[in-house]
């Protein structure tokens, strides 16, 4: 199973933030996304999800065509999306979070037993409210319920930024498990991706909402060579027009 992106162009309402971006994503593989804030990657991993409409260029996995797309219909056809931000139920408890994510199941139960069964720490907190987590325990429980819906391809969008070193290795070890298991990961990363790389196969840069690169992994790794490839799309990223800046600040901003 492979998602495949090619040439997609998206934004917010008459902003456009990707002006045609490339990538894929094969079973059994962890492809890093990475560029300077601004560059779309929040933009990118939305519009694959249904949260954003593609203008322009396609988005299939195993074929199956996801621009115009629904969300919901996004994730039946096997894309689980873990945003950065607003990616649980606050209010809800641990256990609540995954009964709602577990809705559309006649399993649910057995599905709910099964994230507690892999990740105790969650069973010991299923009756504390998602809000009380630590960030690490928060990430944890967003990205299961992403994976209630046992997706082909997991769509990450930063889940370790702020995260303690101990969290962000635990996360890298749980996710590479799953690409082991056979499934697809498109991880996105800003701050310290060194470990993440270490886990994956490739990573694609993106600059001005364009995919201007596609390296191995371990190239990058190469002393020196990750912050001067940064660094150089930092410079070539032009800064927003003031009619962006305005619409955005009415909308989430791309990062």
């Amino acid at each position: 199973m492979q998602l495949e992106v090619a040439g997609l162009i998206s934004g917010y309402g008459k902003v456009t933030v990707l002006h045609g971006v490339d990538l894929k994503a094969s079973s059994g593989e962890i492809v890093v996304v990475l560029g300077p804030n601004g560059a779309g990657k929040t933009t990118l991993m939305k519009t694959i999800a249904g949260h954003l409409p593609a203008t322009g260029g396609t988005a299939t996995l195993g074929g199956h065509h996801l621009a115009g797309l629904a969300p919901q219909q996004v994730a039946r056809l096997g894309v689980g999306y873990v945003p950065q931000d607003h990616n649980v139920f606050r209010e809800l408890t641990v256990r609540d979070n995954l009964r709602v994510a577990s809705l559309a199941f006649p399993d649910a139960a057995q599905r709910t037993d099964g994230v507690f069964d892999r990740f105790p720490i969650l069973a010991e907190r299923a009756s504390q409210r998602a809000a009380t987590l630590s960030g690490g325990e928060r990430q944890t429980l967003a990205v299961s319920c992403a994976l209630i819906a046992e997706p082909k391809v997991l769509l990450l969008d930063e889940p370790t930024a702020g995260l303690a070193p101990l969290f962000v290795g635990q996360m890298v070890r749980w996710v590479s498990s799953l690409a082991a298991e056979g499934m697809a990961v498109v991880w996105v990363v800003e701050q310290s991706p060194e470990k993440i790389l270490a886990a994956s196969a490739r990573a694609c840069l993106l600059e001005g909402g364009r995919s201007t690169a596609e390296l191995d992994s371990g190239e990058l790794l190469a002393p020196g060579h990750l912050q001067e490839l940064l660094l150089e799309g930092r410079d070539k990223t032009p800064p927003p027009r003031p009619s962006d800046t305005e619409t955005t600040s009415r909308a989430e901003k791309p990062t």
